[in-house]
């Protein structure tokens, strides 16, 4: 395909969207890129002409960013890029553990077949340690996780799961840019998990999980408390 056709091909899907959903994903693209951090403001008219779209999408966007804890509204003030916490860390990762010892503990005494796109996203992270791709790390490390969780047939339980995704997210992109080096760790240690799920080995699945989600001191005495 031609660059002039595939811009065609691009402009035309844009234009089946509506407005506050490309609003929504530009803002939300910006602050997980670093572009927008914590304590940034942004500006409905800046956003409307970069987008192309009025001030109503604008508005109702940043409802939802507000919604899914990417931003702040405040009165007077607008919008307010909400800022990663030690505390939110801690707290992300305690209630992450909570959910997905449970899981593997669900697996390991029922023997459940341990999904196979976990090594298609355990490879797609290696390739991503390399590019130090955050972002697209960041939506691979959850979709991993998330299909662990998925394996328990617990509707409510993947909700309750589903329900931290933006936190877990950008709680995996700050952590890597205050420490890219623990790309290796994590990604070996992802590679053990599903090596003890594949043997139903609960004892080391839980010990591999709950290392795994322990907040490392170096990135949480970083980041505001």
């Amino acid at each position: 395909m031609s660059e002039i056709a595939e811009n065609a091909e691009n402009t035309t899907e844009k234009s089946k969207r509506p407005a506050k959903e490309l609003v929504y994903d530009y803002v939300r693209r910006r602050i997980l890129n670093g572009e927008l951090q914590g304590g940034d403001f942004i500006e409905e008219k800046v956003v409307s002409e970069a987008v192309g779209v009025s001030r109503t999408p604008v508005r109702e966007a940043l409802h939802r960013l507000q919604g899914d804890h990417y931003i702040t509204l405040t009165p007077r003030r607008g919008a307010v890029v909400r800022q990663i916490t030690a505390k939110e860390l801690t707290e992300v990762y305690e209630s992450r553990r909570l959910i997905e010892i449970h899981a593997m503990e669900r697996i390991c005494r029922e023997k459940r077949t341990v999904p196979p796109v976990l090594r298609v996203l355990y490879n797609q992270m290696c390739e991503t340690s390399e590019s130090q791709d955050f972002v697209q790390r960041a939506e691979y490390d959850q979709a991993f996780h998330r299909a662990i969780v998925a394996t328990t047939d617990n509707a409510v339980l993947v909700e309750l799961y589903d329900s931290l995704q933006v936190r877990q997210q950008r709680v995996a992109i700050a952590a890597m840019r205050v420490q890219p080096a623990r790309a290796g760790t994590i990604d070996q240690e992802h590679k053990q998990l599903i090596e003890a799920l594949e043997r139903f080995d609960e004892e080391a699945a839980v010990q591999i999980i709950s290392q795994h989600l322990r907040p490392v001191l170096d990135v949480v005495s970083r980041l505001p408390v």
